[in-house]
């Protein structure tokens, strides 16, 4: 199938090797729709099979990228090393693992009423592999860009979170892999979980320090870097359903006196209060400030891209591009955080709030998609950039 522009034909094959790791982008934001269709408080008749369409969908498309990439990476050998050379587009590694984290979420959300305990089995397997690839992405993909000096190349200082952010969904994961497993495997899941929830947000409270002060200094990003201000959102909202969601396993799973048991192991006084009621608490006060923090980075992002508007006096927003996207799966998880607020508050007001976040979240979510397949087809997204070039100079 050939594509012509401008007096030369284009193969298909040069269009799929515009695929980039940013791509992934989009399967993280469809994975964690269907993620949260699932955790919707109120849920109607069909809803549940709406979502894992949703899921199934994101499964096509992620292997529908990786495919693409492959293609690219076995077509121009140069290709896959180029790929960590270029700052825009190796700080979107990360979103490949963040993509696989959904659909893990997403097997023992829709998968555990359908399967046998053989899934739970196989979920901890892949946790623990996870895991492992995300500290390995975590320590070398940061040394690589340390080393590189990529930070100065890449102009928004919150695409330098992603490298970490893979590590920091793992505490995420585990919170909603935790309560389903038995007590012996939970207990190091939930261990393990907070131990990477806390790395990845404390190497996001860095980058957050230069954000804000690029912020003060220089004012909003340009238009074109403005949706990626929503990536803001996430850390504060992953953490802190996390948090939340680990409590709530611990307060199954965890003996009744651990920690607290060695402060005084001689006593037999009766303990009243739990290890997990402990967490609960102090995870909820946690996290509804995180929340907080959460939604204040959310509305500097939604008032920078409506200052974009010419109803608003804006120059107009900027095209469709993959930036975009970034809109979906971090304000994913801001929905998702105030649903476990809501819970654990027993707050139907809140939880009624989360519903309407819903609504809007997957409105949001069809728009970038329609406005990609758009895109796509009136060949302005993955089209050669060197499509006007001669015919000797043309490169994917």
């Amino acid at each position: 199938m050939n594509l012509k522009y401008q007096g030369r034909k284009i193969p298909l094959w040069e269009r799929l090797c515009q695929v980039t790791w940013g791509w992934y982008s989009t399967s993280m934001a469809t994975g964690g729709v269907a993620v949260l269709l699932y955790e919707t408080p109120h849920q109607f008749t069909g809803l549940e099979t709406i979502g894992k369409i949703v899921y199934i969908f994101n499964l096509v498309l992620f292997l529908s990228i990786s495919i693409c990439l492959a293609v690219r990476f076995l077509t121009i050998p140069s290709a896959l090393k180029g790929s960590f050379q270029q700052p825009n587009e190796t700080h979107f590694v990360g979103t490949c693992p963040l993509a696989f984290a959904t659909i893990i979420i997403g097997a023992d959300s829709y998968g555990t009423s359908a399967c046998g305990p053989w899934l739970q089995v196989a979920l901890r397997v892949v946790f623990w592999i996870y895991v492992a690839i995300s500290i390995i992405e975590a320590i070398f993909h940061n040394w690589y860009l340390y080393h590189h000096g990529m930070a100065s190349r890449q102009p928004l200082a919150l695409a330098r979170l992603l490298p970490s952010f893979p590590a920091m969904l793992s505490g995420t994961i585990a919170s909603a892999l935790a309560s389903k497993q038995p007590p012996g495997q939970a207990l190091p899941m939930i261990i393990g979980g907070i131990t990477l929830q806390g790395f990845g947000f404390l190497m996001f409270i860095f980058i957050y320090g230069e954000y804000f002060y690029r912020l003060n200094k220089r004012g909003l990003p340009k238009p074109a870097e403005r949706p990626e201000m929503f990536i803001a959102v996430g850390p504060w909202s992953f953490t802190a359903l996390a948090l939340i969601g680990l409590a709530n396993a611990a307060v199954e799973k965890f003996p009744s006196q651990y920690i607290i048991s060695s402060a005084d192991s001689t006593s037999d006084a009766t303990v009243t209060v739990t290890t997990g009621d402990i967490a609960l608490v102090i995870a909820t006060l946690v996290g509804i400030f995180l929340w907080t923090m959460a939604l204040f980075c959310l509305c500097i992002a939604i008032i920078s891209m409506l200052a974009l508007c010419k109803l608003f006096g804006g120059v107009g927003a900027p095209g469709m591009s993959l930036p975009y996207w970034s809109m979906v799966f971090p304000n994913t998880g801001f929905v998702i955080a105030t649903i476990r607020i809501g819970q654990v508050l027993q707050c139907e007001a809140v939880l009624w709030v989360a519903s309407a976040m819903t609504i809007l979240q997957v409105a949001i979510w069809l728009i970038a998609a329609v406005a990609t397949i758009w895109a796509v087809w009136t060949r302005r997204m993955l089209w050669p950039q060197d499509a006007q070039r001669e015919e000797g100079d043309k490169q994917c």
